[in-house]
């Protein structure tokens, strides 16, 4: 019956890791994925300034500042973004 028991723990120490591995493979990915967002949040907040740089100097002065605003709102999407890294990297 010992040997049962040290079998047992065995495989319930095997089973853990890979829980444990897959758990860690799975926060990198989420990690990527959210460091993805961030860049494209960036890449599109500079696109919304530039035009509205464009819009503005095309006399459409209302519209360039609703892009700046979308611009400061994607901006201010990304602190969370980096709050959620933050998160990520504390639970380790």
């Amino acid at each position: 019956m010992h040997d049962h028991h040290d079998h047992h723990d065995e495989h319930h120490h095997a089973e853990h890791s890979h829980q444990h591995g897959e758990q860690s493979l799975e926060t990198a990915k989420f990690r990527k994925i959210v460091e993805h967002w961030i860049s494209h949040n960036e890449d599109h907040a500079g696109s919304y300034r530039q035009w509205a740089t464009r819009a503005k100097d095309a006399g459409h002065e209302a519209s360039a500042a609703l892009l700046e605003q979308i611009a400061s709102e994607v901006i201010e999407q990304n602190k969370k973004f980096v709050k959620i890294i933050e998160l990520i990297d504390s639970s380790k």
